[in-house]
């Protein structure tokens, strides 16, 4: 492998300086010893992807980057505040070999990496936003400075930014210039692989289109790289992409014999997974890749450490950029024993293989469809299948293979597994058939619900027009005077709407669905002689712009708005789960949009008026201050202050809400 001339004489440990590392950080591009690197794997593969140099799988093209960025100083980039006699902190120095790990080692390595206090932050007159450091980045991958690439996204670049006047990512620029390390150090830092330009091609295209084949055949060995490893893990094979073979669907009858153990809540287990979406499928599959990593990462290390027991890593550490409820769950998969995981990833590589087989043969209908035979109805934020295979038909196939003596393997295997067994495909079929007959079923008694309930509101509409000429052939017998036609008073914007008020986009139509307030017709005198009094009081016009809500229905939705602000104060007890104050924050939002919405835009009580100004001026002030006690990370005292803001925000809305429910009920 070919090394730069500047190479130091002996590798040192990019953190406490200790002689011959054995361990490198692929992302950050320096080399470790064995004390540092436990540090380093305990703060995840998110912060720090750790690989045994001699013990670890390497690609020529990644191994080589990592020794160019060390030799060539990458580690400066970390450390360039330590280095900067001009920045220079009291009491902050750089660790020695003989240092203890725990706490002068450790605390410098969190601080170096995840904190990332000594990286080059720009002065004020030289800030750079997000967006032109990633421009940067786009110009500087064309180029062999690995370093200027590592300090832009030490800074904040994007690997994946996309320049809309270029129409490309960074990574398509790499391609296009044949920098293969630089494609490496994308990928190592978030790049995807499978981006595409403003044409539609991704960088492997990019790269054979300008000649470089060898780098072609690598970024498309990185698209499949969370199936390679998982199939590397399971049966010790990967899959030649040269020959189009992307996937390789492990050997039931020998797993079955040996590795597997299927029990009833295996196959459950199987079922729920059959059932999961795209995404949350990708997603289980990134975090049982994370757990491969780290077993085998383990596995080296309990046989090259010199204190393996001190610095295990039990589980997945916690990714703050993923829920909760995930993180938990990548920490349960250390529960799995060893033929419980290989279960679960053969599981998964079924799984996909199917529905990678689904996507090939809709790819397919959909190039015919563009031929001309008939237009594809697959919209393209369905899935591109329908329904997976079921347990029987894993067993089958099974069987299929374990009396087979032509071994197979990736998507030939599975055509001829399905072109063999064709009984199998035919209950496949069959059920497909059953659900989508069901499904039909459901559709049919759907349309025929919403039929019902446009006729019910056509008719109710017609008992409104009838109420509403009723109303105004009173107003003009009253007034002693002949009016214009019904059609005519209809067409006007302010003819008055009788109790009736716009519904809120955050409300349901409630007094539709309660016939008994609005099937107002001439045999009921009572309900007569209270319209006639409400027009004698008031003009035609003045009614519509002026006519105010109930006061059950003020009450009801300031209710909604008390409880609303009951969830944000209990919320508020514990601001170590300052997570949910922005949630809270939206549902007052709704609760006092419902409650603003029931009053006509200009009220004549001012009291009224001012209730509602002041409610729509401090809900915006509410959210704001939710967000920013969301993002703090500051001292106690400054949540502390935060805290006070927004306890400040929700007293003033609740009495505003309190002086409005007042006003209705003095008048």
């Amino acid at each position: 492998m070919a090394r730069p001339k500047n190479k130091a004489a002996v590798d040192i440990c990019a953190d406490c300086g200790t002689l011959e590392p054995g361990w490198a950080s692929v992302n950050r591009g320096i080399l470790l010893c064995d004390e540092c690197c436990s540090i380093h794997r305990s703060l995840g593969r998110h912060i720090s992807h750790i690989k045994s140099l001699y013990k670890g799988m390497w690609n020529m093209h990644q191994l080589n980057m990592v020794h160019t960025l060390n030799d060539n100083g990458a580690n400066s980039i970390w450390e360039h505040s330590l280095l900067d006699p001009s920045s220079l902190k009291i009491g902050r120095r750089k660790p020695q070999p003989k240092d203890p790990l725990h706490p002068t080692k450790a605390e410098f390595i969190k601080a170096k990496h995840q904190q990332l206090v000594f990286v080059l932050r720009p002065s004020k007159e030289e800030f750079c936003t997000e967006e032109e450091l990633s421009k940067q980045l786009h110009s500087s991958v064309r180029t062999v400075n690995l370093e200027t690439s590592l300090r832009l996204l030490a800074q904040g670049a994007c690997p994946n930014y996309f320049y809309k006047e270029k129409g490309t990512t960074p990574l398509h620029v790499a391609a296009r210039a044949g920098q293969a390390l630089q494609i490496e150090l994308l990928i190592a830092n978030g790049g995807n692989p499978s981006i595409i330009d403003c044409n539609g091609q991704i960088p492997a295209e990019i790269a054979k289109a300008a000649g470089h084949l060898d780098l072609s055949e690598r970024i498309i060995e990185c698209m499949y790289d969370v199936t390679d490893r998982l199939t590397q893990y399971v049966c010790l094979q990967k899959p030649d992409h040269r020959l189009d073979e992307h996937l390789i669907i492990p050997d039931w009858s020998s797993l079955l014999e040996g590795a597997l153990d299927r029990t009833d809540s295996t196959y459950d287990a199987r079922k729920k997974l059959q059932m999961l979406p795209n995404n949350l499928l990708e997603e289980l599959a990134m975090d049982v890749y994370d757990e491969v990593d780290r077993r085998e990462t383990e596995t080296v290390w309990f046989t090259v450490a010199s204190l393996p027991e001190r610095c295990t890593v039990p589980f997945l550490p916690v990714n703050p950029q993923l829920s909760s409820t995930r993180n938990q769950g990548r920490q349960k998969l250390a529960r799995f024993a060893p033929k419980e995981f290989t279960t679960l990833i053969v599981d998964l590589l079924v799984e996909a293989g199917c529905r990678h087989m689904k996507a090939y043969n809709a790819k397919l209908q959909g190039c015919q469809d563009k031929l001309g035979k008939h237009v594809s109805q697959i919209s393209d934020d369905e899935p591109l299948y329908d329904t997976v295979a079921s347990d029987d038909d894993y067993a089958q196939t099974s069987i299929d293979n374990a009396n087979s003596s032509e071994p197979k393997s990736g998507t030939k295997e599975a055509n001829d597994t399905i072109t063999k067994d064709l009984p199998s495909v035919i209950e496949v079929l069959k059920k497909q058939l059953t659900l989508s007959e069901i499904m039909v079923r459901d559709l049919q008694n759907e349309i025929r619900s919403l039929k019902s309930t446009v006729q019910y509101l056509t008719q109710e509409n017609e008992e409104l027009k009838c109420v509403i000429q009723t109303t105004n052939s009173m107003d003009e017998t009253l007034n002693g005077h002949a009016g214009p036609e019904p059609e005519t008073i209809l067409d006007k914007s302010n003819v008055p709407r009788i109790n009736q008020r716009p519904v809120s986009m955050y409300e349901t139509r409630e007094g539709i669905r309660k016939p008994s307030s609005w099937n107002v017709t001439m045999s009921q005198p009572k309900r007569d002689t209270e319209i006639i009094s409400r027009l004698n009081t008031q003009s035609l016009w003045e009614c519509g712009a002026s006519s105010l809500p109930s006061s059950e229905d003020v009450t009801r939705r300031t209710e909604q708005v008390t409880k609303r602000i009951q969830e944000l104060w209990m919320a508020m007890q514990d601001p170590s789960h300052r997570e949910a104050f922005v949630p809270c924050a939206k549902k007052i939002r709704i609760a006092v949009a419902e409650l603003t919405s029931i009053f006509p835009q200009s009220p004549t009580e001012e009291n009224i008026k001012s209730a509602l100004r002041q409610l729509n001026g401090n809900i915006g002030r509410l959210q704001t201050e939710c967000s920013g006690l969301e993002r703090c990370n500051g001292d106690n005292e400054q949540i502390k202050c935060c805290l006070q803001q927004v306890q400040s925000c929700a007293y003033d809305i609740a009495k505003a809400t309190k002086l409005l429910v007042t006003q209705f009920q003095i008048s």
